[in-house]
């Protein structure tokens, strides 16, 4: 039996599952036709050999974990239907499957298929764990075994597994090209005790709930160019975020202050094989104090502008890195510390999907929605996806800890309007 170790990085995230600590990430998935688990596994069985990692298994032997064949896959036990049901209750289905731990005795990931949602739609949702692919790798993955482009998606532009687009696509915080000069200033700015005691800083249960925010992706990139200080849609999105957190908090009577936000950077590069976690982050602190929505944007912007300027993202993973090489005890000591609620309140991932319209089972794409679990001490976790010109925010919180999770969705859908009318527009549905 061939086994293949898993890496340092994907075996730390596999042991960071617990009780109620939940490994995997979510795609859901929307589409404007009528499909069910049948016809998903037939389309899927021509198209796995593309991604072999979800016929493997963990090895159930002795050692450090390693991934190796699972002599008993069946698509039969990973695709399965849910029947119809109405938006709301699908979305109470999101939430309970992300509650719910995979199957550790084979492949880490399954689907789930609602059909009919109405209007004659369908939902796919698609749990997948993070030891096997992070945000980059598991839209590659999408791309090869669901999404189809249209005849309209430029030429070009669909990659396969082993690659990804070569300029960073709008909304994401590209991996800088040079090492950064002052080491010193990046440990105190990304890892230095900042973030203030929040109400996100509590024990996490087992249960889960989702909400979505969705808007075009073209009208976050018009705020960004239209704003006092140029901005990117990655900044749009983490200042929407943190109106949207300034309002949770307003409700609750608490202070908006000293709120940081972690934020991934993807190191994938095009000259590497495919790996399931190569990302390194960023800290930005959220300016939940001040009142106008262009001066929080524009003071976001500031600050991711200033974090690229000093490649401190890729100067965190150096250091990690070479932490590694002198003492694994510290470089486990440091990460610990790296997940602190002092150093960030909660996390705030975005990954790019293919900007042109696309299919799914013959079907067109209507919604793609993307959710990450929560962790110790951060009972809330946001992330963005972009797809088919909509980007999409998934909130993922533990209904136990963070009361009306609806009032931050809220928050982020009405902040996005107050910045399209800022600089001159109307956010459109």
């Amino acid at each position: 039996m061939t086994r293949e170790l898993l890496s340092a990085e994907d075996a730390r995230i596999l042991s960071l599952e617990s009780g109620t600590i939940r490994g995997h990430t979510c795609k859901v998935i929307v589409i404007g036709g009528e499909r069910n688990a049948d016809q998903l596994r037939a389309h899927l069985e021509e198209r796995l050999g593309a991604v072999p990692r979800l016929m493997q298994r963990l090895d159930p032997g002795a050692g450090p974990p390693a991934w190796v064949d699972d002599p008993s896959f069946s698509l039969e036990r990973h695709v399965n239907d849910r029947g119809p049901l109405d938006d709301a209750g699908f979305q109470r289905l999101v939430g309970t499957v992300m509650g719910t731990p995979l199957d550790r005795g084979g492949p880490l990931w399954a689907m789930d298929v609602v059909s009919p949602l109405p209007e004659g739609r369908s939902g796919i949702v698609w749990r997948i764990h993070h030891a096997v692919a992070d945000g980059m790798t598991a839209m590659r993955m999408a791309r090869a075994l669901l999404l189809e482009a249209t005849a309209d998606e430029p030429p070009g532009r669909r990659p396969g597994l082993r690659q990804r687009p070569t300029a960073p696509p709008a909304g994401t915080v590209a991996a800088p090209a040079r090492k950064a000069p002052d080491l010193p200033t990046t440990l105190r700015q990304e890892l230095g005790p900042r973030a203030v005691r929040s109400p996100l800083d509590r024990r996490v249960g087992p249960r889960r709930e989702v909400a979505f925010v969705d808007a075009p992706l073209e009208e976050l990139r018009r705020i960004g160019h239209a704003a006092p200080e140029r901005a990117t849609v990655n900044d749009v999105v983490l200042s929407a975020v943190g109106a949207g957190l300034r309002a949770w908090l307003g409700a609750l009577g608490t202070p908006a202050e000293g709120l940081r936000v972690k934020v991934p950077v993807s190191l994938h590069r095009p000259d590497e094989p495919d790996t399931a976690n190569r990302d390194s982050f960023i800290v930005v602190d959220l300016p939940l104090e001040q009142s106008d929505p262009l001066e929080r944007l524009v003071a976001v912007a500031r600050e991711t502008r200033e974090c690229k300027n000093r490649h401190d993202a890729e100067t965190l993973d150096d250091f990690f890195r070479d932490l590694s090489h002198l003492s694994g005890a510290l470089e486990r000591q440091a990460k610990r510390w790296a997940m602190s609620p002092r150093v960030f309140t909660l996390n705030v991932s975005n990954v790019p999907g293919p900007p042109g319209p696309q299919l799914v089972l013959g079907a067109p794409l209507l919604e793609l929605h993307t959710l990450a679990e929560v962790a110790h001490r951060h009972a809330l976790r946001v992330a963005i996806v972009s797809a088919a010109g909509r980007i999409s925010f998934g909130l993922c919180a533990d209904p136990d800890a963070i009361d009306r999770l609806e009032l931050i969705a809220d928050g982020i859908g009405r902040e996005l309007d107050a910045l399209s009318g800022a600089v001159g527009g109307t956010r459109a549905g």
